[in-house]
């Protein structure tokens, strides 16, 4: 059987310093039968050059140079996914800055066929420094990958996203009907529209990125990330980003599972509760974190009224 094209969207934007290394291994890939969408949002870094200098030395891959919307990283890749091009086929998603290893997308590819092609694929991630250096691996989560953690928590990294056809049309017939401009992210964003609408998500344990840390990274190793979210549910922007994921999907109410439009309807409610014995109930609505300690945070919240 044939391999499937896999169209690999990414976003750039001043990311010269690592961007040879990230295409070296998109070149590198085991499956060799992709197009790069690259969408720059205003780089003023030589990141440009570098992508027609990919162009010109990959003739045998379509390699499609975009402007982007100069709006944030998820405009960006919003307005990637819109390209009629992408229409009934695998989608990845990819980083500037990271390295794939060269079984990526043939084991996305693969994994994903085997349960029947209605799941998005992810996976862990080594993390790196800037020379390339291993610092560890990414966390390994064993609640499941539901609407009711998506609603309050992305363990969808667009770093190591593959979606099949199906689920790529899914996401894109919405795209064209609904506004998402105020959702913060945009793997966040297809968490939750995916699991909403009954997909499953295949999150594989063999790490396919190394995950490069530096300064312009949004969320770091481990330790910062911690840091970063505490900070984040200290200072009201977790709960903002979760009110605004929430407008998204009520947009989105019509294809959603029944039982993900009643958990979201439910959790809209609660949010508007002002009481704390209404907001002290989150467990009974099935919302979850995918940790003991980011429950308790999210029920310490409540409690305090921030939630």
């Amino acid at each position: 059987m044939a391999e499937p094209h896999v169209h690999i969207l990414m976003g750039t934007k001043n990311g010269g310093m690592f961007l040879a290394d990230q295409l070296a291994s998109i070149r590198g890939q085991s499956h060799q039968d992709w197009s790069l969408w690259a969408s720059d949002d205003g780089s003023t870094d030589g990141t440009c050059e570098a992508l027609e200098d990919f162009k010109a030395e990959t003739p045998h891959h379509d390699i499609h140079l975009l402007k982007g919307p100069q709006r944030g990283v998820a405009a960006n890749y919003y307005k990637l996914f819109k390209n009629k091009g992408l229409d009934g086929n695998w989608v990845a998603f990819s980083d500037q800055d990271d390295v794939w290893l060269p079984h990526k997308l043939s084991r996305a590819v693969a994994l994903v066929g085997r349960l029947g092609g209605r799941c998005a694929y992810s996976s862990r991630s080594y993390y790196v420094d800037q020379t390339g250096r291993r610092l560890g691996t990414s966390p390994t989560l064993n609640r499941p990958y539901r609407f009711g953690n998506a609603i309050v928590q992305n363990v969808l990294r667009g770093n190591t996203i593959v979606i099949p056809p199906i689920v790529t049309n899914y996401l894109r017939s919405i795209l064209s009907t609904t506004d998402v401009a105020e959702t913060p992210f945009h793997d966040w964003w297809m968490y939750q529209a995916i699991t909403g609408a009954g997909f499953g998500i295949l999150h594989d344990q063999k790490p396919g990125v190394l995950y490069r840390q530096h300064g312009a990274n949004l969320v770091g190793a481990p330790v910062r990330h911690l840091r970063r979210r505490a900070r984040c549910m200290a200072d009201g922007t977790l709960v903002n980003w979760i009110d605004a994921n929430a407008a998204a999907m009520y947009r989105i109410a019509p294809v959603l599972t029944a039982a993900a439009r009643e958990q979201l309807l439910r959790f809209l409610d609660w949010r508007s509760q002002s009481h704390t014995k209404g907001r002290a109930a989150l467990t009974s609505l099935g919302i979850y974190r995918q940790t003991q300690a980011g429950d308790l945070a999210l029920r310490a919240l409540a409690q305090l009224k921030r939630f």
